[in-house]
């Protein structure tokens, strides 16, 4: 039976690994798309390029954070290096802290009129500031499982 729980956990890292991958990449777009600058007459379509992109994070930071959480590293973490929990404990909370802006942010991106360049404007730096957010957490994610994976648990040695 180990070797299931072994393949299963490698089909989880594999899938994670993608995630972040693939995010990676929607982060990139969803900053393209924020800092387009445009005149009055390309409003209209930043706002589309800018409500796409967003949607399209959404659906993919739940994603990971939901397979991060429920089959993911944090588990593993307590399992492996208890003194490393409170980390992944913060690590999870700032998940509810990227659902709770998100769930702030879509609706007034949905709601933002395609001629009020100071709205737009508004919303796109509110993106920033999450898409800078995330990137933090995603750094300290790394650090943490760095930690995890090479963290010496003492033992032989000078």
């Amino acid at each position: 039976m180990m070797t299931a729980t072994v393949h299963t956990d490698t089909y989880v890292t594999e899938q994670c690994l993608i995630e972040h991958q693939t995010l990676g990449h929607i982060k990139q777009a969803l900053r393209l798309a924020v800092d387009w600058q445009v005149g009055a007459p390309g409003l209209p379509r930043k706002l589309a390029t800018v409500r796409f992109m967003s949607q399209s994070f959404r659906r993919h930071i739940e994603r990971l954070m939901s397979l991060e959480e429920k089959d993911g590293y944090m588990d593993v973490v307590g399992q492996m290096k208890p003194n490393l929990v409170d980390q992944a404990r913060r690590l999870r909370d700032e998940h509810d802290v990227f659902r709770v802006t998100l769930a702030r942010l879509l609706p007034r991106l949905e709601r933002a009129s395609d001629t009020n360049a100071a709205e737009i404007a508004s919303i796109c730096d509110d993106l920033h500031s999450l898409l800078h957010g995330v990137d933090i957490h995603d750094a300290r994610e790394t650090a943490l499982l760095q930690d995890v994976v090479m963290q010496d648990d003492g033992g032989e040695g000078g």
